[in-house]
């Protein structure tokens, strides 16, 4: 796993460098390595632990976000690839929602978490209806379901105060972050070299989720 992870991290650099240059070729080659790298340690994971539920809805996850980031990196490609792209990011959520939802309990300090996020998307949803309108539903029915995973990583903790469940959790937050970032670019501003402030948050966001798979969460 140090080896994997080295590798990730130099690609991760790499990756960063030539798309903020403007490399396509080099862009198109490290953006799907990286998932693809997390898509062996997660085979690792199964190797080593076995294959339970959380392993394989990640492991199943991390492959439609290999499909998902090899079409969004097209910066040339149609408005047909950035829609498939969505969609193959929409079932990869759902998957990760299968992961963390599995066991979920409630206890009084998840209303904290239900407020901050309602708060957060209250503000972001008014700013996409004023921009997209009626365009606006797909991208918020979108947001919901990032919330939903957002909010099951972090409640996780209710189990158990545990190295995987900080893990996951502040990979899912960092993951949110890359998703503002991207829709904000897409649909409501304009952002200069916005593939690298979104990948500078997404990699590490699902190299997290990987992570605390190594680590025994039950």
């Amino acid at each position: 796993m140090i080896i994997l992870s080295s590798i990730f991290f130099l690609f991760f650099i790499i990756r960063e460098y030539v798309a903020y240059k403007r490399h396509l070729p080099l862009k198109y080659f490290f953006t799907p390595s990286l998932t693809l790298l997390l898509v062996v340690m997660m085979l690792l994971s199964m190797n080593i632990f076995g294959p339970d539920r959380y392993r394989i809805m990640i492991t199943l996850s991390l492959l439609m976000a290999l499909v998902a980031d090899t079409l969004l990196m097209i910066e040339e490609g149609a408005q047909s690839l950035l829609k498939n792209g969505a969609v193959f990011f929409v079932i990869g959520h759902i998957f990760y929602l299968i992961a963390f939802a599995d066991n979920a309990t409630f206890e009084p300090w998840n209303i904290v978490v239900i407020v901050i996020l309602a708060a957060i998307n209250l503000i972001f949803f008014g700013i996409l209806v004023m921009v997209k309108g009626k365009k606006a539903v797909a991208t918020i029915l979108y947001i919901v379901i990032l919330d939903l995973v957002v909010y099951f990583a972090i409640i996780r903790l209710n189990h158990q105060f545990s190295l995987s469940g900080i893990l996951a959790a502040s990979g899912v937050i960092l993951f949110m972050i890359s998703d503002f970032i991207l829709i904000t670019n897409l649909y409501i501003k304009k952002i200069p070299k916005s593939t690298v402030f979104t990948w500078l948050f997404y990699a590490p966001a699902q190299y997290l989720i990987v992570l605390s798979t190594f680590t025994v969460f039950l």
